[in-house]
């Protein structure tokens, strides 16, 4: 019989580094988003997120929400520790992921807005970038939404959402997945539901 000592990756090795000179880089912004039902949580998979049909049917549903076009920012996440033991001064258990979200689409929104500052825990964020999509593991542990007005008249009057959620060790990084040219359409415009 072998002692081993265990580590936090699941099977004690570390994943090989991905390294490609000629790969182009990913463009910023938050471009889009989408609030997804909890109970959709155990069938998010890679092959789900790459299929429109999967978006398709749970956007009919009501299960998917998607703000198609917006300007926005993340940031990659905060760790959150707490004292440590043995030879660790601290130890991280999580980290506090913050995203904002400025949404063009102001007039007749503050009902879905209020609705959304209301019942944040039953839905897990996503966002889209240039070329990937990232959809957090965990539900919001909060959202608030503003609609500032400036008082310069060349201003736009916006909302603004501030979405936070936790991720917990070992998955504390928000996993990206490719954003398919089917599923990025979803993205470009506002949908509407044919009955």
């Amino acid at each position: 019989m072998a002692v081993i000592v265990k580590t936090c990756t699941y099977d004690g090795t570390i994943p090989e580094y991905i390294c490609n000179e000629c790969k182009e880089s990913e463009g910023g912004r938050v471009r889009g988003v989408a609030y997804i039902n909890k109970d959709l949580q155990p069938v998010i998979t890679e092959t789900n997120v790459k299929s429109r049909a999967w978006w398709e049917n749970n956007i009919v549903s009501g299960a998917i929400i998607i703000i198609p076009t917006t300007r926005g920012t993340y940031d990659g996440g905060a760790k959150q520790t707490v004292t440590g033991y043995g030879d660790e001064q601290e130890k991280i258990i999580k980290k506090t992921h913050t995203a904002v979200i400025n949404d063009s689409n102001h007039f007749g929104n503050e009902l879905f807005y209020e609705y959304l500052e209301n019942n944040y825990k039953d839905y897990i964020f996503a966002f889209r970038t240039e070329k990937e999509l990232r959809i957090a593991t965990d539900v919001l542990t909060g959202l608030e939404a503003k609609d500032n007005v400036e008082e310069d008249t060349n201003t736009e009057v916006v909302w603004q959402a501030t979405v936070t959620w936790d991720q917990s060790r070992p998955k504390m990084i928000v996993p990206v997945y490719e954003l398919t040219n089917e599923v990025k359409e979803l993205f470009k415009g506002c949908i509407g539901i044919e009955p």
